[in-house]
């Protein structure tokens, strides 16, 4: 791994969500966009633009080794950060449709979402493509959690779905499942362009990390973020409510 590091504000999932209507508290690149810790966030987003203009980037998906790294909220920081470049399309997808959250952290409905399309060969691209107001981005919800998600994630309108988004947008960010516990970045890992990799610092085992990343594979894993080093916290509305982290790029992502 190169040893240059890119500092980077990286925030825990909370223990609840925003209620309805209402965007959560923790997702500073969208309600401090000129707090420090959003300003963290955007050097994610550099890192990610050079990989676009450099390898034809769209596709960016956001994992962990497994459940409570901070992935969730990281994506839509991370999209959020994409949105406040002028004229930048960018989307955000949850993939994740064993756990979602996102619906719940943007104050959203999850009545109907990417679930609902996989399922549904009538169903619109366009129907369940959501445009929050105050957002930036766009945002397509998991929808209703399903009992089969390993089925539902191998259907070839994921594929489909991915590339109507490509047309559409200039990112598309991805909230997938954990790589451990479950095997659908197996199925992902072919249709997106890269991997951003979130692990706690000073919690994830290092041999967690190795494996997530074998299995990702090495060439398509963009960068490691290292979440919750409590070395120095960053307050969020008086509260220390994120920690200092770092990006570590990797090199060799697939272009699309």
């Amino acid at each position: 791994m190169p040893s240059h590091r890119r500092a980077f504000t990286g925030i825990l999932e909370p223990a609840t969500a925003a209620e309805p209507g209402q965007i959560d508290d923790h997702l500073v690149s969208l309600l401090q966009p000129t707090s420090l810790a959003a300003e963290q966030y955007r050097t994610v987003r550099l890192h990610i633009e050079t990989l676009h203009r450099e390898r034809g980037l769209k596709l960016i998906a956001i994992s962990s080794p497994s459940r409570g790294d901070g992935k969730t909220l990281s994506a839509i920081n991370l999209a959020g950060a994409l949105a406040q470049a002028p004229d930048a399309k960018v989307v955000l997808v949850e993939v994740d449709v064993r756990h979602p959250g996102v619906g719940q952290y943007l104050g959203l409905s999850a009545a109907r979402g990417l679930s609902s399309f996989l399922l549904d060969q009538s169903t619109a691209v366009e129907s369940v493509i959501e445009r929050p107001s105050g957002v930036g981005f766009a945002v397509v919800v998991a929808g209703p959690a399903s009992s089969m998600p390993y089925e539902l994630l191998k259907s070839p309108r994921l594929t489909a779905l991915f590339a109507a988004l490509r047309e559409r947008f200039d990112y598309v960010v991805v909230d997938t499942p954990p790589v451990l516990p479950f095997p659908d970045v197996g199925i992902l890992r072919d249709v997106v362009d890269g991997f951003l990799l979130v692990v706690r610092a000073n919690r994830t085992p290092r041999e967690m990390v190795r494996d997530s990343v074998a299995t990702i594979g090495q060439p398509r894993v963009l960068g490691v973020v290292f979440n919750d080093d409590e070395r120095t916290a960053v307050e969020v509305n008086g509260d220390a409510a994120g920690w200092r982290s770092y990006l570590k790029p990797l090199g060799g992502a697939r272009a699309a």
